[in-house]
């Protein structure tokens, strides 16, 4: 008789929207960070 026991990691990360946009967003220059500000802005005051 064999007796055996296995354990089994895993770990997963979701890339949420909001996630995407903030990697998104943090790549972004100084000007261009500037621009989207102000862009979103404008579609939601």
């Amino acid at each position: 008789m064999k007796i055996g026991l296995q354990l089994k990691l895993s770990q997963q990360l979701t890339l949420t929207p909001q996630l995407q946009q903030a990697l998104r967003l943090l790549q972004l220059s100084t000007l261009d960070m500037h621009q989207e500000v102000a862009r979103m802005l404008e579609e939601n005051p």
